[in-house]
């Protein structure tokens, strides 16, 4: 069994009892999972990237209000022992969290719930919106 197969049956396990409204789809290079219950779509990816472990990757999906806000400095500064990223697709702002499995210190789930954490500490305490900014 290959280590990225490890972990998508893992995450298929667990989901199925913590989280069983993630909805999946194989893509090249790994896994990934849509979550649509939370007023953020979520996504959950298991990545081959030619390296020796596969990399997880959590994502918020932001609207299109975000565009105008501090948050592309913000994620730049934001502490974390996640790689955070932005990527801008068709108006959205996917806001990610990255790791490396062999530097996971959580469980899956540990990771999902730890990376979503961070990413909702990043828009409820740090980003200011348009019209917190002119105030």
């Amino acid at each position: 069994m290959k280590l990225i197969e490890f972990y998508r049956q893992l995450f298929l396990e667990t989901s199925a009892i913590f989280e069983p409204v993630w909805e999946g789809e194989d893509i090249p290079f790994g896994y990934r999972w849509h979550k649509r219950n939370y007023p953020l779509p979520e996504q959950f990816q298991i990545r081959d990237m030619n390296t020796d472990h596969p990399a997880l990757m959590y994502s918020l999906i932001l609207p299109e209000t975000y565009l105008g806000t501090t948050i592309y400095e913000e994620i730049k500064r934001y502490p974390s022992e996640y790689e955070l990223s932005i990527v801008i697709l068709n108006r959205q702002i996917w806001l990610n969290a990255t790791l490396q499995t062999d530097k996971l210190q959580d469980s899956l789930m540990g990771f999902l719930h730890h990376s979503r954490g961070e990413l909702m500490n990043v828009l409820d305490c740090i980003i200011r919106l348009p019209e917190e900014a002119k105030g």
